[in-house]
């Protein structure tokens, strides 16, 4: 690979050795999954939901469209908040391509904090006003979801970066980028979906507003079924248009590369067959908990999988420069412990909303 247009590594060496900043990468870009997952999804479904709805207060679908957005009043700003550790690691291990990939994408990139703002925003303008702003917010936020698949492929093949110096959005054409996009988008709203029928079926089991809420809880398990069925088409669509050494590189990786991909795969198959066994998620609470907790552990295992294919696309490149490690513990101990501290303030502020949810149909 022609190395010209790769910038060279940073003088100041890695903080502390390779394995420690890849694992945490994966770690922390999986809690931010799961705030990403309930923005994206829940929005993009309360959006459909509030059309179904009609405005109507006590519809159905409005009430779920409600709930969804009242889930976001937290998992906007956690997303964000979750967003910050995993770029910062992007940046420590890729920062000669990263910083690249954003660069060629310009005022594209630079727009995302403008985009998000609007989303956000957006997302409150709707509680209060109504109107079309809950349309505003789903488009905000899909557009997101498109500027970081862009950013992810562009950043990955240094050997294509003078093509899309021509036309950055020529990327819109890489094989790879719908199925990719979409992979994500179909992902977030399964996990919505799943979250939204685990709440309305606790809600009914608990004698609330039985009726409404075994309404809810059935939409959003087909939202979750449909969702499941064209992402697992899609996943395999995805898998068959990677390039063809990353592709070789998956079947050739041996269990470490292999085994999170198969496990995914049957943990795919296998979410698929719980949730086709349920027909009224009110009768079955133990199963509508246990699947919510497989979806969760199979984002879990297909966040590696994610890794394991940026580090396949990116060997060409890497494995040309050797990266100096200089260690600085003292500042990874002072991160250690503010993360130990976040992650305990949003586990007490979840236990809290679950244990002393507020009253009404905007509760989340």
């Amino acid at each position: 690979m022609n190395t010209d247009l790769i910038p060279a590594l940073d003088a100041a060496g890695l903080p502390g050795p390779p394995w420690l900043f890849h694992g945490l990468l994966v770690f922390t870009f999986f809690l931010h999954l799961i705030f990403m997952n309930l923005t994206l999804g829940g929005t993009l479904m309360a959006f459909v939901a509030n059309l179904r709805g009609g405005g109507r207060p006590a519809d159905a679908d409005s009430v779920f469209a409600r709930r969804l957005m009242g889930v976001n009043t937290y998992a906007i700003s956690l997303a964000i908040t979750t967003g910050v550790a995993p770029l910062l690691f992007v940046q420590v291990l890729y920062q000669q391509y990263f910083y690249s990939g954003t660069i060629l994408l310009g005022w594209i990139w630079f727009n995302l904090l403008v985009l998000l703002m609007i989303g956000y925003y957006a997302a409150y303008l709707h509680k209060r006003f109504r109107g079309p702003w809950l349309g505003v917010s789903a488009v905000a936020f899909f557009a997101i979801a498109m500027t970081h698949v862009a950013v992810h492929l562009i950043h990955v093949q240094p050997e294509k970066w003078a093509q899309f110096d021509l036309g950055a959005l020529s990327v819109l054409r890489d094989p790879t980028y719908w199925p990719r996009l979409f992979h994500f988008v179909l992902a977030a709203v399964t996990f919505a979906a799943l979250v939204a029928a685990w709440w309305a079926v606790r809600r009914a089991r608990a004698g609330d507003d039985v009726a409404l809420n075994t309404t809810i809880a059935r939409s959003a398990w087909r939202w979750a079924i449909w969702a499941t069925v064209l992402q697992m088409v899609d996943g395999f669509i995805l898998l068959g248009v990677l390039p063809k050494p990353v592709l070789l590189g998956v079947m050739r990786g041996g269990l470490p590369v292999l085994g999170p991909l198969t496990v995914s795969i049957l943990f795919g198959i296998g979410l698929l067959m719980m949730l086709a066994r349920v027909s009224n998620p009110v009768e079955k609470p133990g199963l509508v908990s246990g699947t919510l907790a497989a979806l969760t552990l199979t984002i879990a295992v297909m966040t590696v999988t994610r890794h394991q294919v940026r580090v396949l696309y990116l060997e060409p490149a890497t494995s040309q420069f050797q990266a100096t490690v200089v260690p600085q513990w003292g500042n990874f101990t002072l991160f250690a412990v503010l993360l130990a501290v976040g992650l305990g303030t949003v586990f007490w502020m979840v236990r809290r909303v679950l244990t002393s949810p507020a009253e009404g149909d905007e509760a989340a």
